[in-house]
């Protein structure tokens, strides 16, 4: 069941609401199905998410961002998606009664004061479905642990939702190849130094022995803080620590509910390894080439198993028109 609190009408800014223009029109030059030889005037746009499925795998991003083929909708979506919009309505209404909380905490009426705050998120009219409910309670929970802790001293998100955009040049063979990227950041927090924390709400399973795992996370990371350094958001700089926050950690065998939070300087391979990732696309975009992944184990979560040349037979380096000659 979807729900969102703020009403069936909500819908991300339009990018003519972007306060700049600069990057307005950067944004409008872009795409993320980029051939040099047929869009001369225009630049690749790329996401944490496109770039995301490129690294998982090169022909399942060609699936979707050139082909246009939507992978199914399934129920670990619809639980993300509503934990999100939960988290996003809750900071955009908790100074409501952000003063009533803080008062009853001072009178010793705790309880009452952890209640105030779970009752800004609305009761869905009918029973999430996917374990969303026990999720933004732990959620809810880990908040009212940081009022507490805080007083309420740079708790709330210096921007939640943040809108990014971003132009930069990546680097092959030594020229310079102009992007473009966008993203929203879950939240941005000021820390007590004046610098800023990114943090991201995860609705997935998290396991302590998952290595691999960090290092993904911190890729995305190191993406978003790469995005804030080419754009004209200062305000949210300099970006010293990240972390995420799997409050149903729990589910479907994982180790429990958890928050993982770390200074930028633990993961200090990972600006090289975002900018590898970076060059590797530009360049799969210049040569047209988009080779299914080597391993079978990313193939058995896939949407294009059916449809895929590592399946069907075909060559898996053919180039599928792009960059053909019209």
């Amino acid at each position: 069941m979807r729900f969102n609190p703020k009403g069936e009408d909500d819908v991300r800014p339009s990018i003519d609401d972007y306060p700049h223009e600069d990057l307005r029109k950067s944004y409008t030059i872009s795409r993320n199905d980029w051939d040099p030889k047929k869009h001369h005037d225009e630049r690749l746009r790329v996401s944490k998410s496109s770039l995301g499925t490129f690294n998982w795998c090169p022909k399942q991003y060609w699936f979707v961002y050139f082909e246009k083929i939507e992978g199914e909708t399934v129920y670990y979506h619809t639980r993300g998606l509503n934990v999100h919009d939960a988290m996003e309505y809750f900071w955009e209404n908790v100074g409501e009664v952000r003063d009533d909380i803080f008062k009853l905490m001072y009178e010793g009426h705790r309880e009452r004061a952890r209640a105030m705050m779970h009752d800004v998120i609305p009761v869905p009219p009918e029973p999430y479905a996917y374990g969303e409910e026990e999720q933004i309670r732990q959620w809810v929970d880990w908040q009212f642990s940081r009022f507490e802790h805080t007083n309420g001293v740079n708790w709330e998100p210096a921007k939640c939702e943040a809108e990014i955009h971003a132009y930069r040049m990546v680097e092959i063979d030594g020229d310079p190849i102009p992007i473009h990227m966008k993203g929203f950041i879950d939240s941005i927090f000021a820390n007590d130094d004046g610098t800023f924390a990114l943090m991201e709400l995860k609705t997935g399973k998290w396991k302590n022995a998952g290595k691999r795992k960090r290092t993904q996370m911190r890729k995305e990371m190191q993406f978003y803080r790469m995005m804030i350094e080419n754009s004209p958001h200062y305000e949210y700089l300099p970006i010293t620590h990240w972390g995420w926050e799997f409050p149903g950690g729990g589910i479907e065998g994982g180790d429990g509910a958890h928050i993982y939070f770390e200074p930028v300087k633990d993961a200090r391979y990972t600006p090289k390894s975002v900018e590898k990732s970076l060059e590797k696309l530009v360049q799969a975009h210049l040569d047209g080439l988009f080779p299914a992944s080597a391993s079978d184990i990313q193939c058995g979560f896939c949407d294009f198993m059916e449809i895929c040349p590592k399946f069907t037979g075909e060559d898996l380096d053919r180039r599928l028109g792009l960059n053909e000659d019209e």
